[in-house]
C-alpha cells in the first residue's frame, strides 16, 4: 500500500514548487511595471481625479465667465441657438467651420463654446473657449483653452487635460499614454494573479490585519486597495485605451461588430440652405424626449450636427446617446445607442465609464478616489520592494549569526559530553578500586 501512495505524494510535492515558480514570474512583471511607469500612472491618475470635476473647477475659478444671471422665466427666456452661436463666432477671428459646445446644465450656467483655430495652415491648432449668456446672447468672456505651441499658456483645466491624456506632448503624447494604459492593464492582471488565494482561503484574501507590523500593514493596504478598485480600474483603463488609441481599439471592436464611419455621414445640399441649429435640436429632442442634452457640435462645413444626450437606463444608471442630424434637411442620419448591443453601443459606454457619469455623482466620486489610489499603490509598492531588498541584504548576516550559534551549541554539547564521559569513567575506576579493596579485606 505504501508503494501505491508514494507516487501521489511526490506529485503533490512538486506542485507547490511549480506554483511558486510561476508566482515569481508574475511578481517580477508586476514589480518592474510599477517601478518603470508607476510615477507616470500616478500623475495620470491624480489629474484624472481632478478632471472628473472640471466643470465645477472652472465654475469656481472663473465665475464671471461661466455663470449667467438667470431671469425667473428660465429656458423660456433663452435666445435661439442660432443667435447664441452667432455671438460666440463673432468673438473669435475668421469664420470657424466647426465647434463643440457644452450645453448649460444649470439655470445660472453659460454656453461653453470651443473653437479650433489656426493662424496659418502650417501653424498648430489653438482652441479658444467662449462663454455666452443664453438669455441675452452676449459673450461674457473668452480665453485660450489649448495652446498649440506652449502648454503652459493653457487654462488650468486645459493644462490638466493635456497632462492627463498626452503628458503635455504635442505629437506623440496620446499614443504614448495609450501604451501606458495597456501596460497598466497588464499590471492590473498580474496583481489579480498575485492576490488570488491559491489555498482557497478567501476570507484571508480580503482581511486587513490590525494591529500589525509596518511591513504587513503596508502589504495589506497595497493588496486591498488594488482589489477594492478592480472593477473601476478595468473600466477606466479600457476606456482610456479607446480614447488614446481609437483606430486600434475600433479595429478590435470591429472584429466582433461593425462600427459606423462618422466621416461618411453626409447629406445632399438642399435648395433651402442648411438646417438651423434650433430645428436640429428640436429633431433630436422629439426623437428622444427622455434625453438630457449634455453637449452638441458641428463637424465641419458639410458635416452633421451631433447631439449628446444623457438618459436614464434604470437602477441608477445613466447612458450617453449620440444623435447625428443632417446639416441639410434636418433628418436623423444615425444614432449611437449604448443599449443597441452593437459596436457603436459598446463605444458609447466608454465615456460614461471613464468619467463616472454612468452612476451620477456617486460614480464620479468613486472614479476620483480611484485616480487618487494610483499614487497610493505606487508608494506602497515601492515601500514593499524596499522592505524586501532590506530583508534580502540582511539575510547573509542572519545566516552567519545562526551558523555561529549553531557551532557554539555543538561545541558546548561536545564539551558537556566529554565532561560527562570523564566523570563516568572516574566513577567506574573508583568503583573498581572499591571492589578490589573489599576483596582484599575479605
Amino acid at each position: 500500500m505504501t508503494e501505491v501512495e508514494l507516487p501521489r505524494l511526490s506529485l503533490f510535492a512538486r506542485r507547490p514548487v511549480a506554483l511558486s515558480g510561476s508566482r515569481k514570474v508574475w511578481l517580477t512583471i508586476h514589480l518592474w511595471i510599477g517601478l518603470a511607469v508607476g510615477l507616470f500612472l500616478s500623475l495620470i491618475g491624480v489629474t484624472g481625479s481632478a478632471l472628473v470635476f472640471f466643470h465645477e473647477i472652472d465654475g469656481w475659478l472663473t465665475p464671471a465667465l461661466s455663470i449667467a444671471d438667470a431671469p425667473p422665466q428660465g429656458h423660456a427666456a433663452w435666445r435661439t441657438l442660432e443667435d447664441i452661436t452667432a455671438a460666440a463666432k463673432k468673438a473669435v477671428p475668421g469664420e470657424p467651420t466647426g465647434f463643440f459646445v457644452y450645453y448649460p446644465n444649470h439655470p445660472r450656467k453659460a454656453f461653453w463654446f470651443f473653437f479650433p483655430l489656426r493662424a496659418t495652415e502650417d501653424a498648430p491648432t489653438d482652441v479658444v473657449n467662449v462663454f455666452v449668456d443664453p438669455h441675452t446672447a452676449t459673450v461674457t468672456g473668452a480665453r485660450l483653452h489649448y495652446s498649440g505651441r506652449n502648454p503652459f499658456e493653457n487654462s488650468l483645466t486645459g493644462f490638466l487635460f493635456k497632462l492627463h491624456y498626452a503628458l503635455l506632448m504635442r505629437d506623440h503624447g496620446m499614443p504614448i499614454v495609450g501604451l501606458l494604459a495597456i501596460i497598466a492593464l497588464i499590471s492590473t492582471v498580474t496583481g489579480i494573479v498575485l492576490w488570488w488565494p491559491r489555498n482557497g482561503k478567501w476570507r484571508n484574501a480580503f482581511a486587513l490585519k490590525w494591529p500589525a507590523r509596518a511591513e504587513r500593514l503596508n502589504y495589506d493596504i497595497h493588496r486591498l486597495v488594488g482589489m477594492f478598485f478592480l472593477p473601476v480600474s478595468l473600466a477606466v483603463i479600457v476606456s482610456g485605451v479607446s480614447f488614446n488609441l481609437p483606430e486600434q481599439f475600433n479595429a478590435i471592436v470591429e472584429a466582433f461588430s461593425p462600427i459606423t464611419k462618422i466621416e461618411r455621414l453626409r447629406s445632399a445640399h438642399g435648395t433651402e440652405g442648411p438646417t438651423t441649429l434650433d430645428k436640429a435640436f428640436a429633431a433630436a429632442a422629439s426623437r428622444f424626449p427622455d434625453g438630457r442634452t449634455e453637449s452638441f457640435s458641428l463637424l465641419g462645413p458639410d458635416g452633421p450636427y451631433v447631439f449628446n444626450q444623457m438618459f436614464p437606463i434604470g437602477w441608477g444608471l445613466e447612458g450617453r446617446r449620440t444623435i447625428y442630424i443632417a446639416r441639410y434637411g434636418g433628418d436623423v442620419l444615425h444614432v449611437k445607442d449604448p443599449l443597441a448591443g452593437d459596436g457603436d453601443g459598446f463605444i458609447q459606454w466608454q465615456w460614461p465609464l471613464h468619467s463616472g457619469y454612468v452612476f451620477g455623482w456617486p460614480g464620479r466620486i468613486v472614479v476620483c478616489l480611484f485616480g487618487l489610489s494610483w499614487p497610493l499603490l505606487f508608494a506602497t509598492g515601492v515601500l514593499r520592494w524596499l522592505q524586501k531588498r532590506r530583508a534580502h541584504d540582511m539575510a547573509p548576516t542572519k545566516r552567519g549569526s545562526r551558523l555561529k550559534s549553531l557551532l557554539k551549541s555543538i561545541a558546548e554539547f561536545h564539551i558537556a559530553d566529554r565532561g560527562g564521559a570523564f566523570s563516568s569513567r572516574a566513577m567506574h575506576e573508583r568503583r573498581r578500586s572499591g571492589d578490589s579493596e573489599s576483596r582484599r579485606s575479605k
